[in-house]
């Protein structure tokens, strides 16, 4: 003898697994890049190509990007400091680890950038 499930409980059932199985891609759609400024608090934007595609602030924090646009600028600004900019490459190697390790996807895809932030000198600081 089968018993059935109520309708609701299908349901349920249908949707917890839909979501389970929609974390199993092997690709990802955006990648994590954690951002950290020396000192904290600064105010970052992640380019491509010339174009924003991200922002992140205050530091520490986090931004998505597509993983397979290519190398990204990471400008930080932060009061009484001058911007800073850092380069962080994106290497196809990145995207063929998480492709080849499905259970490690999020290892694989984040990435972090770390920028030192210089203080102005006293008399830029007051302009």
């Amino acid at each position: 003898m089968t018993r059935r499930l109520p309708r609701g409980n299908r349901l349920l059932l249908a949707a917890l697994a839909a979501a389970l199985l929609s974390g199993c891609s092997s690709s990802p759609e955006q990648a994590e890049i954690l951002v950290n400024t020396t000192p904290p608090g600064a105010f970052c934007t992640l380019s491509r190509h010339g174009q924003p595609v991200a922002t992140a602030g205050p530091t520490p924090a986090l931004a998505l990007v597509d993983p397979s646009g290519g190398d990204l600028a990471v400008t930080c600004r932060r009061d009484g400091f001058t911007d800073a900019t850092a380069t962080l490459r994106l290497s196809s190697s990145w995207l063929d680890l998480s492709a080849l390790m499905p259970g490690a996807v999020a290892a694989a895809d984040q990435h972090s950038v770390a920028i030192a932030l210089v203080p102005k000198p006293p008399e830029a600081a007051r302009r």
